[in-house]
């Protein structure tokens, strides 16, 4: 039999108490170790948050695509950079972006690109909003230190977003409006048609509740008129009748003698309002006409 003598006793607690403080240590660091790597995963994962957009400019429109510029503000503004992926407006279809952010004349700095008609869907319409425009763009970013992802979304307020110029020079590219034959003038009123050709270059149909308008002659309303429920097929010609009543004692006192014979020039101007799930839109015109009299 061992005798184990007090002097062996301590030594062995000693042993079994370093051992035991060892492994708190190690357990401790681990834990350490553990929380600081789940720290850093979490920041990794944790998304941007999208640079401040002062203005999304549209424009100029054409038959199968329109001009978009984005304009970066503030000190997350990604200048200098360039940003490759997909962007969508209202959440519907993506198109391919890859470009550079360069200083814009007015301050920050923008990214162009074209946003083809085929890459929105009819669901655009239901997503809309009429405060605001949502978008996302969803890819890489590039140009300052290694490359990294991306995933921005936000929303551009609708004060916020320009065109390039105005719906009434953008929709003279797609309308064509025929002569307008008046007739022989007497007293009182009659009714004639403005045939209108409309081409509509999105790829579904849109759905007007009603357009109103008036026609007016050397700056005088000489007509006015109303055209309800009517819709403009996707990606073709349209043709329009919009009906108009023609007030002959004002067309006569607006151009005189011309109004007898020959042709007269005239502006034919409304809105024509579709109505979508968050509201109604309404969509300016403003068309030249030619007033022919028999």
């Amino acid at each position: 039999m061992t005798l184990q003598t007090s002097g062996d006793r301590g030594e062995s607690g000693r042993s079994g108490l370093n051992k035991t403080c060892g492994l708190g240590v190690i357990r401790r660091t681990a834990v350490l170790l553990l929380g600081a790597s789940t720290l850093l995963a979490t920041a990794a994962l944790s998304p941007v948050p999208p640079p401040s957009v002062r203005e999304l400019r549209v424009g100029p429109i054409g038959d199968t695509k329109t001009g978009m510029e984005l304009i970066f503000t503030g000190p997350a503004a990604p200048c200098g950079e360039r940003l490759k992926g997909s962007f969508s407006v209202f959440g519907s279809g993506g198109m391919p972006v890859d470009g550079s952010v360069t200083l814009h004349a007015e301050g920050g700095c923008s990214l162009r690109f074209a946003l083809p008609f085929s890459a929105l869907g009819p669901d655009v319409l239901g997503k809309t909003n009429l405060a605001a425009v949502g978008w996302s763009l969803i890819g890489e970013r590039s140009g300052k230190g290694t490359p990294r992802p991306l995933h921005w979304t936000g929303s551009i307020p609708r004060e916020a977003v320009k065109l390039t110029e105005s719906m009434k020079s953008t929709l003279r590219r797609f309308v064509r409006v025929r002569d307008v034959s008046v007739g022989n003038l007497g007293l009182g009123s009659s009714t004639v048609t403005a045939d209108l050709e409309i081409l509509q270059p999105l790829s579904f149909d849109l759905w007007f509740l009603q357009a109103s308008y008036e026609l007016a002659v050397a700056g005088k309303p000489v007509a006015s008129g109303r055209r309800n429920k009517f819709v403009l097929h996707a990606g073709r010609k349209n043709a329009l009748q919009l009906p108009v009543s023609l007030d002959h004692g004002g067309l006569i006192a607006a151009v005189g003698q011309a109004a007898w014979s020959g042709s007269v020039e005239g502006t034919l101007s409304g809105a024509a309002r579709m109505r979508v799930p968050a509201g109604d839109l309404d969509f300016p015109f403003e068309f030249p006409v030619t007033l022919s009299m028999r």
